[in-house]
């Protein structure tokens, strides 16, 4: 039912100074609050009163916020669920976007922040409730339909129209067929103004021409693989605004003609959010690194110095000045790859957005190249093999380039530097893959848990600041790149990226 009034709010903390601050804040503006300290709790309360609003803290004792906001949206998906951490990490924002969380809010909580996420919550819940209030009307309207009829359409119309995702169906020639509700709310049309139009009509002029050539390869292909997958995409409503999607196409056949249908979700918030947490993660971590990087770079400049004192002494032979320069070369190459992460750390969203189609093997070959002409990998064994076909992907060569060196390194760290690192491009499944398999030392599984925490490093103090995986992984996440590792202990790991579908 449609809340009248304000609407009535949950508050779950273990914390009852938390509980009653935020009690306080959220009753003065006249909603009517209950309180709970645990999972338990809430769950009695959400089963014997109407609750409108939920907002719970992740980090409890017994289940967490996350566990909780699952069971909500088993019992009501229309109520809408705001967490609040004090330690915000892109994890637990994954896990929350994963169990359609409506908002992510790190402590200390303002009164505007909080207020102002009740205001778009109690929106959000109205819009549900009168979209649940006309979906029961339709049904009760359709009573008189035979029952098998009534069952299929039934299910078929709810989905179309009640899902917050886009569904566009185009012919062979790429016009618009059919379009659902939320396609003419989210891109501003009437549908009359869609169906009938080319799919150019939804794409911007800068990336018409690439957009319309991977189009052309998914149409063209020859294979039995009938589902295809965009990520990222780019498309652009009636007013010219632009919106990220993940778009997944079927292809099928339907009276002697090719029919594809797309289920396009807007991912544009979702990107927001996480830029919003590895921004605050990047602040939070930076004075964790702080002495970390200068100690790395204070050894690097002690070694120089100490070198170049020795050189500069009269009696310095050669072998010491050609020794002075050699320490000097390493270490200014150490600290331009620290600074390089760094920087790249710097620029939250900037991760090459001038996409284009590469060939893996070309790719993993020139940074393969690059180590062995340098002398960071002199000593490893590196065996390379390339796919048989060439394997193409749409992304960004340079951040691409950063991804595999990054990895690269970590493995020959792992072998000391010494060791045997196989690298492999291929297929599995339509998506291509580039495997990183090294004899080094292994992880534990703790380690594998962390590995990806931009202040996690296994190395000591000045031998390392865990930007490189960081770095890695969220190039990785930008282009759709998946990325495995299995590792044990003393037997070696080995990495795996694996592509969004093959072009």
């Amino acid at each position: 039912m449609t809340t009248r009034g304000n609407p009535n709010v949950l508050i779950i903390d273990d914390e009852a100074e938390i509980r009653t601050a935020l009690e306080r804040v959220i009753s003065r503006e006249g909603y009517h609050v209950f309180l709970a300290e645990d999972y338990d709790s809430a769950m009695k309360i959400v089963r014997d009163y109407q609750v409108d609003i939920v907002i719970s803290d992740i980090l409890m004792g017994g289940k967490d916020g996350i566990e909780v906001a699952r069971e909500i949206k088993k019992y009501n998906s229309n109520i809408p669920v705001i967490l609040i951490t004090g330690n915000p990490q892109l994890h637990t924002a994954e896990e929350a976007l994963r169990n359609r969380v409506f908002d992510y809010i790190s402590k200390p909580v303002s009164r505007q922040n909080i207020l102002a996420a009740l205001e778009n919550a109690k929106r959000e819940k109205e819009e549900k409730d009168r979209k649940s209030k006309r979906i029961l009307k339709t049904v009760r309207e359709r009573s008189h339909l035979a029952q098998q009829s009534r069952d299929l359409n039934y299910r078929n119309s709810l989905i179309l129209e009640t899902t917050g995702d886009c569904v566009i169906t185009l012919d062979d020639d790429l016009t618009i067929r059919g379009a659902n509700q939320a396609t003419v709310r989210n891109f501003g049309y009437e549908e009359s103004e869609i169906v009938g139009q080319k799919i150019t009509l939804l794409i911007s002029e800068e990336n018409r021409d690439t957009y319309m050539e991977r189009i052309a390869h998914l149409v063209n292909r020859k294979s039995d693989h009938q589902i295809a997958r965009l990520h990222n995409a780019e498309l652009m409503s009636r007013s010219g605004e632009k919106f990220n999607f993940d778009i997944s196409v079927c292809r099928y056949e339907l009276n002697g003609k090719t029919y594809f249908t797309g289920i396009a979700r807007d991912i544009t918030q979702k990107n927001i959010i996480s830029e919003k947490l590895v921004d605050a993660e990047r602040r939070a971590f930076l004075t964790t690194i702080a002495s970390s990087i200068g100690h790395e770079i204070n050894n690097a400049l002690t070694a120089v110095q100490g070198f170049i004192e020795v050189a500069r002494l009269p009696d310095a032979d050669e072998p010491i000045k050609d020794k002075a320069i050699q320490v000097t070369w390493n270490q200014i190459t150490k600290l331009k790859n620290l600074t390089f992460n760094l920087l790249q750390l710097g620029k939250p969203g900037d991760l090459g957005r001038d996409r284009e189609i590469l060939d893996l093997n070309d790719v993993v070959e020139s940074v393969i190249e690059v180590f062995r002409k340098t002398t960071r990998l002199k000593y490893c064994e590196i065996v390379f093999q390339k796919a048989r076909e060439k394997t193409y992907v749409h992304s960004n060569a340079d951040q691409l380039s950063l991804l595999f060196s990054n990895i690269f390194l970590n493995s020959a760290d792992a072998t000391s530097n010494k060791g045997r690192i196989e690298i492999s491009v291929s297929e599995r499944n339509r998506h291509p893959m580039v495997q990183i398999k090294d004899d080094g030392i292994g992880m534990a599984p703790e380690v594998l848990t962390k590995i990806f925490q931009p202040y996690f490093t296994t190395k000591k103090t000045g031998q390392g600041t865990g930007l490189g995986m960081f770095v890695a992984k969220e190039i990785a996440d930008h282009f759709g790149i998946r990325i495995e590792i299995d590792s044990e202990p003393e037997k070696g790991t080995e990495f795996r990226l694996v592509f969004p579908d093959k072009l």
